[in-house]
This record gives C-alpha cells, sequence and structure tokens, in this order.
C-alpha cells in the first residue's frame, strides 16, 4: 500500500517529458505543494466537522475541490490559472476561518504561506512583484484599516484550539516545503550532472567525461590501459536496417562494455561509433583479457531488433599510458592500434607495435577533440 501510495504521489508530481530542463524543478516543487496542502486539508475537515463548525468544513470541502482542480491545471501547464485557483480558495477559507475564530493577526501567517508559494510558481518576475503587493496591501488591510477591523470578542476555546492549530500547521507546511525543495533540488541536480557527462543516446561518458578522466589518471600519474572500440561496419547497419537500427547496435555494445569491465573501469562515447574505455591499473595483460572479454560476451550475446539479428563485430587498439610522453599519445597510438586492426581484416585486437605506422585519418580529429574537450595544453 506504501509502494502505491508514493507510486501515485510521483505520478502526480512529474514534470511531463514536453517541459524543458529549466522548468522541470519549479513544476515539481509546486505540484508537490497542491498535493501536500490537500493532504493537510484532508486532515482538517474531519475535525471541523466534529467540533460543530459545518459551514467551515463545508468550505474546506470546496477547498479540496479548489486543490484538485489547480493540480489539474499545473499538470496541463497552465501554472499561473492553478496558483490563482489554489491561492484564491486558500485565501477564502483562511479569511472566513479568521473571522469565525476572532483573530484576524493569524491571518498574517498564511499570507506569508501564500508569498512563499507565489515566488517558487514558474511565473514571471513582474508578475510576482504585482501578487506580492497584493499580499502585502491584503496584511496591512487586515492589520491597520479600521473597516477592516474584527470586533474584540470572547473566543471559545475550540476556536482558540482551532486558530494555534492552523498557526501549526502553517509551520509544518514551511517545513516539509522547504524539506522536499531541497530533496527535488539535489535530485535535479544530480541528473543535470548526469546529463552534462553522459551522451544522452547510449548513457556511456561522453568525450567530455571520459578525457577529463583520463587527465585525472594521467596528472596523478595512475597507470592505466586505453582501449579504442569501433564498430565494424557500423554504415552498412545504417544503409541496410536503417539509422533506428543503428541506434539500437550502440546502446548494445554500450551496455555489453559496462558488463563486460570492472567497477572501476570507465566507458565513453567519442565518435559515431566509436568508444574510449580506461582501464585504470592494468597492464597490457589485463587489457588484452578484458578486451577479448568484450569480443566473446558480443559474439555469444549480438544485438536482437524486431526479431532480427543485426551483425555487429568490433575492432580494438590498445596503449597504455607508460607508452606515451603525453595523453594524447597514448590516445593517438591506441587509434593508430586500431587502424591496424580494421585494416588487417576488422574483428580484432592489436595492443603491440604500429608506434611508427601512418596515423589513420581519424587520429587527428580524435586527438583534437581530446584536447578541445579538456581544453588544457598539457605539460
Amino acid at each position: 500500500m506504501q509502494s502505491l501510495f508514493f507510486s501515485l504521489w510521483r505520478k502526480c508530481t512529474e514534470a511531463p517529458d514536453s517541459l524543458p530542463a529549466e522548468r522541470r524543478r519549479s513544476f515539481e516543487i509546486m505540484a508537490e505543494i497542491y498535493l501536500l496542502a490537500l493532504c493537510l486539508q484532508v486532515i482538517v475537515a474531519p475535525l471541523l466537522f466534529a467540533v460543530g463548525h459545518f459551514w467551515l468544513g463545508g468550505l474546506n470541502l470546496l477547498c479540496l475541490g479548489g486543490y484538485v482542480l489547480a493540480l489539474m491545471l499545473h499538470r496541463r501547464l497552465y501554472v499561473a490559472t492553478a496558483l490563482a485557483v489554489k491561492l484564491g480558495v486558500f485565501l477564502v477559507f483562511v479569511g472566513v476561518g479568521t473571522d469565525i475564530a476572532a483573530n484576524q493577526v493569524s491571518v498574517i501567517y498564511y499570507l506569508l504561506f501564500a508569498e512563499v508559494e507565489l515566488m517558487l510558481a514558474d511565473l514571471r518576475r513582474r508578475t510576482k512583484i504585482l501578487a506580492t503587493g497584493v499580499l502585502i496591501a491584503l496584511s496591512l488591510g487586515v492589520l491597520h484599516l479600521p473597516s477592516l477591523r474584527v470586533p474584540v470578542v470572547s473566543r471559545s476555546v475550540v476556536d482558540t484550539l482551532l486558530s494555534d492549530l492552523g498557526l501549526g500547521l502553517v509551520f509544518v507546511m514551511l517545513c516539509v516545503v522547504i524539506l522536499r525543495m531541497l530533496a527535488i533540488t539535489d535530485r535535479h541536480e544530480h541528473r543535470y550532472r548526469r546529463d552534462a557527462m553522459h551522451d544522452s543516446l547510449t548513457r556511456a561518458f561522453n568525450r567530455r567525461a571520459i578525457f577529463e578522466r583520463a587527465s585525472g589518471y594521467w596528472k596523478l600519474g595512475r597507470a592505466f590501459a586505453v582501449v579504442l572500440v569501433d564498430a565494424d561496419h557500423f554504415k552498412n547497419i545504417n544503409d541496410n536496417h536503417g539509422h533506428t537500427a543503428g541506434d539500437a547496435v550502440l546502446r548494445h555494445l554500450a551496455k555489453l562494455l559496462r558488463d563486460s569491465l570492472r567497477s572501476d573501469d570507465s566507458v565513453g562515447r567519442v565518435g559515431g561509433e566509436e568508444f574510449l574505455i580506461l582501464l585504470p591499473g592494468a597492464g597490457q595483460t589485463q587489457a588484452i583479457a578484458a578486451a577479448m572479454r568484450i569480443r566473446d560476451r558480443l559474439a555469444r550475446h549480438p544485438c536482437w531488433l524486431d526479431g532480427t539479428v543485426l551483425p555487429a563485430t568490433v575492432s580494438m587498439g590498445i596503449a597504455l599510458s607508460r607508452e606515451g610522453l603525453h595523453l594524447r599519445d597514448v590516445i593517438d597510438l591506441a587509434d593508430r592500434r586500431l587502424y591496424a586492426a580494421k585494416s588487417g581484416g576488422r574483428d580484432q585486437v592489436v595492443a603491440k607495435g604500429h608506434a611508427d605506422s601512418s596515423a589513420s585519418r581519424n587520429a587527428e580529429r580524435l586527438t583534437r577533440g581530446a584536447e578541445s574537450a579538456l581544453e588544457i595544453d598539457e605539460v
């Protein structure tokens, strides 16, 4: 039951895919505020009827309907209209409740919470400033205008308790909203960092991220192996089966690479069908073993799409960090060996020699891409 509740909660508050990334955080925060307010009103409703405030209880039910409508409008991205509906029914309920409890000062706390909601909403700055002015005018009117003053009358114990309960719930809402806002912010920042570091198609590291990691190993003087992996005859797959099939092969290959490696190894996509693997602490024997493991796994687990096997093999070139004076030299050497593997018939692993062989047409692009991604001139 608990998992079902949280599943429904997440479904109601999750931003739609069509919403730009920069607006998702505000959308989810406001959706959670609407749901939290709805839950609190559900808790308060039976209490109001129990103490005999039937009219106020009925108004509370109207609030519930208003909050549901606001949430539905919000999910359809009518953000300003949703907030207007929510604040409208909320302020009417608070105003009537304050009049019954004969404590006009407490309405200020509710207006302050309305201001918090206003500031968190995805509205234009001008709209927020104008609405803030309205709330300030309401607050001053409640406190200072004689025509709005509530006559001093004796309050019952029940009304006093209800007034105190309302004040306590304002602080509870503020606490919960701030905590949820921090949690949502952390989740979105984590997603932004992940998206900034990963290739959107394969979820492998993107070129910048994998080269930055390689640069970190190099600066620390940590030994590592570089494995450049290239899908063989990838253009034929696109031509014969379509780009959807090509994307499926790349996703399959990226997953297979991750599954074949150790937890501290890294995989990044550095070209159309080219991946770079970092094996920290690996020597030539371990690097060759990892490459052969990848080939064997790919042979045993080919890529399927709509009941059709998509033929895919890979060629690999391996270089060790100690084989170059600079990081770009190591990457260039791995690329020369990859070129040798492809020239030698493909579906091969080359880990030795070819230091003086001609560079591939890809070598300059790859090296330049590494330097551009790192934005450094290694010494």
